[in-house]
């Protein structure tokens, strides 16, 4: 599958420039991710493909389906990806708009895996922590992954810190084969 990042960028720095300027960001954001979640459903992403319709035909009913979910500027955004037929990247102008937006926030990403659930307890124990760390501007997601056994596991960007049990256990049989 050929990656469609390129062709999507200048569609997500215009959109991010457009908002930044209109000083509707956070607007935006939602209005391009409801966007580019219906654009991911099956029947969506099949109407699309479709070429019996229109692109035109096919913003219109986008715009139609999300009605006041869409601010002005991503249904701008919609007749410009029709007109230029490029409606199929939709969602990675959301993935670009929403690293350009956390770029621009100077937001951290931080994913914990756990287990199983936190109490409440530890859970606002680890967010204190985390935000010390890395800013209160951090975006922190729990996810559940029983495969670790026990323990957490935090990944920053591209950094992790593994306390985990399947990674302790990795890391012994990885001392004991040297």
């Amino acid at each position: 599958m050929i990656d469609q990042a390129p062709l999507a960028r200048p569609y997500g720095k215009a959109l991010f420039e457009a908002a930044l300027e209109a000083k509707d960001l956070e607007g935006t954001h939602l209005a391009i991710q409801e966007l580019a979640n219906v654009s991911e459903t099956t029947e969506v992403a099949a109407y699309i493909d479709e070429p019996t319709h229109t692109k035109k035909e096919i913003a219109n009913k986008l715009v139609e389906i999300l009605g006041d979910s869409l601010n002005d500027l991503t249904k701008k955004l919609l007749n410009v990806l029709a007109e230029n037929k490029r409606l199929n990247l939709i969602s990675n102008i959301n993935i670009i708009y929403i690293e350009l937006l956390e770029k621009h926030n100077e937001q951290t990403n931080v994913s914990v895996s756990v287990a199983t659930d936190v109490s409440d307890e530890t859970k606002e124990y680890l967010l204190t922590k985390l935000k010390k760390s890395y800013g209160d501007n951090a975006s922190i997601d729990f996810i559940k992954d029983p495969s670790i056994m026990g323990g957490l596991s935090v990944m920053v960007g591209d950094e992790s810190l593994d306390l985990s049990i399947k990674g302790r256990v990795k890391k012994l049989i990885n001392q004991l084969n040297f």
